[in-house]
C-alpha cells in the first residue's frame, strides 16, 4: 500500500530535489510541501485534517524550527505518532542534534541531507502497513 509523505523545509530547491526523489521511488500516492513549520502547524492542527503517514522534517528553518514543530504538534496530537512517521532530514552535522532526534520518541529517525532514491525507498518498504 502506497503512503502519503510530506516534507516541511525551507529550501525551495531542495524541495524539487526531494520532489524528484519521491517520484522516482513510486511509493507514494500523494506528497505536500510546507516551507516552515507554522505553515505545516496551522494545517495539522485541525482535527479533521489527516496527517500524512511519513513526514520528513528539516530542523534549521527560519519562525519555527523543526524542533519547535515537533513540540507542538505533540501538544496539539499528542498520538500523532501511532499514525504519522517522522524522520528529521538535515544538512546538519551536529552530534547535539542527533542526540536531540533520539530523545524524541516520535522521531523514527535522523537522516543526512541530501536524501537519496535507495534511502527514501527502504523508508517507504519499512513503513509499509
Amino acid at each position: 500500500m502506497k503512503k502519503d509523505i510530506c516534507i516541511i523545509d525551507d529550501d525551495k530547491i531542495y524541495q524539487l530535489i526531494i520532489k524528484k526523489v519521491v517520484e522516482r521511488t513510486s511509493e507514494f500516492d500523494s506528497m505536500c510541501f510546507y516551507d516552515d513549520g507554522i505553515e505545516a502547524i496551522e494545517i495539522f492542527k485541525s482535527p479533521e485534517y489527516v496527517l500524512p503517514e511519513i513526514i520528513l522534517l528539516d530542523i534549521n528553518m527560519p519562525q519555527m524550527d523543526g524542533w519547535q514543530f515537533l513540540d507542538n504538534l505533540i501538544a496539539l496530537r499528542p498520538n500523532f505518532h501511532l499514525q504519522t512517521i517522522i524522520y528529521i532530514v538535515t544538512s546538519s552535522i551536529a552530534h547535539s542534534d542527533r542526540d536531540k532526534a533520539e530523545s524524541y520518541k516520535e522521531v523514527s529517525g535522523f537522516l543526512s541531507k541530501p536524501l537519496s532514491v535507495e534511502k527514501l525507498k527502504e523508508i517507504a518498504v519499512k513503513h509499509r502497513k
